[in-house]
């Protein structure tokens, strides 16, 4: 790819501050070296999106198959990290698809923070990858509906002894298919890839059984979808506070059962406007509360 060709993948926002447009990649990268904003370093990752791509079209068919079907031996980079992400789940339906657009955050964090950066994002889509130094922080805001695009319903700062590494978040009107009804779960985790895999798992643990819920197979709503014959949600009409309680009670048990396994840090999921918070470190709550995001 000629120099040309990645200036039109990539437009600058600000200092340290760049937006790549690359395939199914829409990702918002910032770092810092030295205290400034560093555009030339954010610039230099686009060989890593790139890279990711390359490495995940040839073993596409088998990242699309449900876990027991997965070969992890015949997996390497990107597509490697996706499967591990899905499987330490334990769900038997969540591919490896699952995790994609955390697992590609990661790589480009990762590499940021190896070339010196002090502070870091790769925003994938929504699915956030952060890499911190001590003595920073970072302000992130948390979208309970995601049927309600723009603004911010909580902020919160994020700092290194919180062990966050990736933010994603999940449900009803977001980018992918759900087979649950929340509005929204974002999830807070130690990696991207885990985060993202996570926030889609316990979004589909909010399905309840209900006149209110519409379904039909993913393939009706996409035929290329890599859980076309499981059935999704299409809509959600008013439900009464019981039925709202016991889908938001499914995602956090499921929430304190990954807590427990190692892989989720916190929580915050919605449904119609009900929100619930599981945060048993205290993450989410009193100083780490803002008015606003950066």
């Amino acid at each position: 790819m000629t120099a040309m060709d990645m200036d039109e993948q990539m437009r600058e926002l600000g200092p340290g501050r760049v937006f790549f447009d690359y395939g199914p990649v829409s990702m918002v990268v910032t770092a810092e070296r030295g205290g400034e904003g560093d555009t030339a370093l954010c610039r230099s990752a686009f060989p890593v999106i790139d890279g990711c791509l390359r490495e995940l079209r040839p073993v596409l068919e088998m990242l699309r198959r449900y876990p027991p079907q997965v070969e992890l031996e015949t997996l390497a980079g990107t597509g490697r990290v996706m499967a591990q992400a899905v499987l330490a789940t334990g769900d038997p339906w969540l591919t490896p698809m699952a995790a994609v657009a955390g697992s590609v955050a990661d790589a480009v964090a990762d590499y940021l923070w190896d070339q010196g950066a002090t502070k870091v994002t790769a925003n994938n889509g929504g699915d956030v990858a952060i890499r911190l130094a001590p003595g920073q922080s970072l302000g992130l805001g948390i979208l309970f509906d995601l049927s309600r695009p723009g603004g911010v319903d909580q902020a919160v700062r994020i700092r290194p002894e919180h062990g966050v590494g990736g933010v994603a978040t999940s449900g009803l009107g977001g980018r992918s298919l759900t087979t649950g009804i929340a509005s929204g779960v974002t999830v807070f985790s130690s990696r991207c890839a885990t985060a993202d895999a996570l926030a889609t798992l316990l979004a589909d643990r909010s399905y309840i059984d209900s006149p209110a819920v519409q379904t039909c197979l993913a393939a009706e709503v996409d035929p290329d979808s890599d859980i076309a014959d499981l059935r999704v949600v299409t809509g959600v009409g008013p439900l009464t506070e019981e039925e709202k309680r016991m889908a938001l009670s499914q995602v956090v048990a499921e929430a304190r059962k990954q807590y427990e396994k190692g892989g989720l840090l916190a929580c915050v999921a919605t449904v119609q406007g009900m929100t619930t918070l599981f945060d048993p470190q205290g993450i989410l709550k009193g100083p780490n509360i803002m008015k606003n995001p950066e």
